[in-house]
């Protein structure tokens, strides 16, 4: 039954009897509040009766200072004394009222009475009145209607909690009273259904019981039968409307402790019901059930030999759905990062399985650049995987993914991964000897004369140009794009980069100029690239681009002018850069990056409001296995010019390590004397360059060097 007064109805309703009480017609009444926590109800209600209200701020006799002359209450925050006669004439010819807090809640039930004195109680004796006196104060001031009388005892216990199951399983031990306060608490937890935890009288046993409790609720309710359970854990069935759910799942969705959690509910030296759950025909059923370490377990387990049997479509929707219901739970925690993890490491799978079973020998640019179906995609696994680390090692030791995982990891990104690059470098030295594999497809050289339509129209253009932008890694630089801005139309094209795919051809492909004026000659030694018969250099390329029309921005100058312009081109060189430094984890670096670029891209997409923008690349890299030997290589005794992956000179021949690049190859650029051995299996290098990038590097003949993905951004 709810109170049937608020704490302001009772103040007043005090102070009105005491003013009919009074010998005088403007009496004086003094209440007395011990503690001093209802200022603000005392003075509200003698406003309404029109009272003056004045309160003594430092002792009782300040109140005789000014003697009164209409009727007033006299508020003392403190319990009052019998050992002055301060006030005798007020006893006499007003009113007194003693009420603290805990006394004025007590009269809110007018019903339970008898009962209700166990609020003054809990107010007297609380170690923190203040936490008291919140409460009640909360509970009974007429906001949101009034509690019942068990409703409040529970909250006054449980320092404000109204629910003792979702206490208990959100606090445990911690908080919980004891002795008879704890009894009253076991009771709740009975009323409310815990059948478990009935005649027990200690907390931990208390807790532990009523956990297990829940946890054996959100089993049923995700399929469990609950016959399997022993009668006092099987939950009720719901009497009422609506939709109900699991206890705990409600105290999970509301807590703000949802990683202490985890580690309770997921817990491998806790597990609630390991006898049921290491037997369950079906543990899959119960996926969305969060809590218990037995059934996470389990699950690992299973998708372990799914995995292990080639089944990697089934271990997608598995793990999917695993982290998909932890991240919902539990947020950033370490089983999140596992089987979101094991989502990659089962595509990457599937990935190098359907390369290994296509036997696909198309065209190479169409069978890694297709945007959608592309094996780009292996890479971006890969990549993927790399950055996303050993999430494992943060797990308890008895999760099984510790002892599994890394191998799952180790076998794909080092192995398996160099045995595709391989075959996939194989693949472009056959179509390479067997004619002309790029005729047709759309050459970065070619960009300007391609793109003249829109980059001459006067629209306002913004040039991106982002050195060593690997294809999966443009892809993830759209997606962010489209995330951030999703009125944005943006579009990914594959582009054949310059052979060889090294900064100072790619950069020089990408400059104002007829399709037909890019060169690659063979100068005194030297391969070098040239716009209408003039080598490109840094400073050839800015005069170009400057003379016709365009911005010419570094990224590392502080140049807010530039961007005033109608077109501008914004150079990034800093993957490139981290990735020629060897850094062991760069790909960590380049993740940040691409975070970097996005955010700089999205500003200026913001602020400038382009008409169109385009991100192109220069060339994209191959980042190889951490532990690989490389075959350094003798260069021919031919070659003019040696760097460390590929020779050029004018009398190379087949004998040449390789695949050789010549005027038939038909890519537009070479000059009929220059010949180019450029090297495409993974782990070759020319011997006397040295090997200072052991596991990055570019200017080679794989498609994850040449094969780009230029973004085009428009308004919609």
């Amino acid at each position: 039954m709810p109170a049937t007064k608020t704490l302001p109805e009772c103040a007043h309703d005090a102070i009105e009897t005491a003013i009919d009480k009074a010998a005088d017609e403007d009496p004086v009444i003094l209440w007395w509040d011990d503690g001093g926590y209802l200022r603000n109800i005392v003075k509200h209600a003698s406003t309404q009766l029109r009272c003056e209200f004045r309160a003594a701020e430092q002792t009782p006799l300040e109140l005789r200072a000014d003697a009164p002359r209409d009727r007033t209450v006299w508020y003392v925050p403190q319990p009052s004394s019998g050992d002055v006669d301060w006030f005798k004439d007020v006893e006499h010819t007003g009113g007194v009222v003693e009420q603290h807090i805990g006394k004025l809640a007590a009269r809110c039930f007018e019903n339970e009475r008898l009962q209700a004195a166990t609020i003054r109680t809990a107010y007297e004796d609380a170690e923190d009145r203040e936490k008291v006196a919140q409460t009640l104060y909360e509970e009974l001031n007429g906001e949101g209607g009034l509690p019942s009388l068990q409703g409040l005892q529970t909250k006054i216990v449980l320092d404000g909690h109204d629910d003792p199951v979702q206490f208990v399983l959100e606090h445990g031990t911690k908080n919980l009273p004891d002795g008879d306060d704890l009894l009253k608490i076991r009771d709740l937890l009975v009323d409310d259904g815990v059948a478990a935890v009935e005649g027990q009288s200690d907390a931990r046993t208390i807790v532990e019981r009523t956990r297990r409790w829940a946890v054996a609720e959100w089993l049923v309710d995700e399929g469990l039968d609950k016959s399997l359970l022993p009668q006092e854990y099987q939950p009720e069935p719901s009497t009422g409307f609506g939709i109900s759910r699991p206890e705990l799942r409600s105290v999970l969705s509301k807590t703000e402790r949802k990683g202490e959690l985890a580690n309770v509910y997921l817990d491998p030296t806790q597990r609630f019901w390991h006898d049921i759950l290491r037997t369950h025909d079906d543990p899959w059923k119960l996926a969305d059930c969060p809590v218990d370490a037995s059934l996470e377990h389990r699950l690992w387990d299973e998708w372990t030999q799914s995995f292990n049997s080639g089944d990697y479509e089934t271990c997608v929707t598995h793990a999917k759905q695993r982290h998909e219901r932890l991240e919902a739970t539990y947020g950033d925690v370490p089983w999140t990062h596992v089987w979101e993890q094991a989502i990659d490491v089962a595509r990457l799978a599937n990935e190098l399985q359907t390369w290994d079973e296509r036997g696909d020998t198309s065209d190479v640019v169409d069978l890694y650049g297709d945007v959608d179906e592309g094996t780009w995609q292996i890479d971006n696994a890969v990549f993927n995987l790399v950055v996303s680390g050993k999430p494992e090692k943060k797990l308890p030791q008895e999760h099984p993914a510790t002892a599994t995982l890394d191998n799952f990891r180790t076998s794909l990104v080092e192995s398996q991964y160099l045995e595709y690059l391989t075959d996939l470098g194989d693949l472009v030295v056959d179509q390479i000897d067997a004619g002309s594999p790029f005729v047709g497809e759309s050459h970065a050289h070619q960009f300007f004369a391609e793109e003249q339509e829109h980059l001459q129209s006067g629209q306002s253009v913004a040039l991106f140009i982002i050195d060593a932008l690997r294809f999966d890694l443009a892809h993830e630089l759209a997606e962010s794009i489209r995330r951030e801005i999703p009125q944005l139309e943006v579009e990914e094209s594959t582009w054949v980069g310059t052979l060889p795919s090294d900064t100072e051809f790619g950069k020089a492909a990408l400059t104002p100029g007829s399709k037909f004026s890019f060169n690659i000659d063979l100068d005194d030694g030297e391969l070098i690239p040239e716009r209408n018969g003039r080598e490109i250099t840094n400073y050839r390329r800015q005069t170009l681009l400057e003379n016709d029309g365009w911005s010419y921005i570094m990224r590392d100058e502080d140049d807010e002018v530039g961007w005033s312009n109608t077109r501008v081109a914004y150079y990034w060189n800093d993957i490139d850069e981290t990735g020629e430094k060897e850094l062991t984890n760069f790909e960590e670096l380049f993740s940040d990056r691409i975070d970097a670029i996005s955010r700089i891209i999205c500003e200026k997409l913001r602020k400038g409001e382009w008409d169109r923008a385009y991100i192109l690349s220069d060339h994209g890299f191959v980042s190889l296995p951490r532990h690989v030997d490389i075959d350094d290589l003798h260069p021919p005794a031919e070659a003019e010019k040696v760097t460390r992956r590929w020779v050029a000179g004018k009398n190379l021949d087949d004998d040449a390590p390789g695949v050789l690049l010549d005027e038939d190859t038909h890519l537009g650029y070479l000059d009929e004397d220059a010949k180019v051995s450029i090297l495409a299996d993974p782990i070759q290098r020319f011997r006397n360059q040295g090997l200072p990038d052991a596991r990055f590097y570019h200017g080679g003949v794989l498609p994850q060097e040449f094969v780009l993905n230029f973004v085009t951004i428009t308004q919609e």
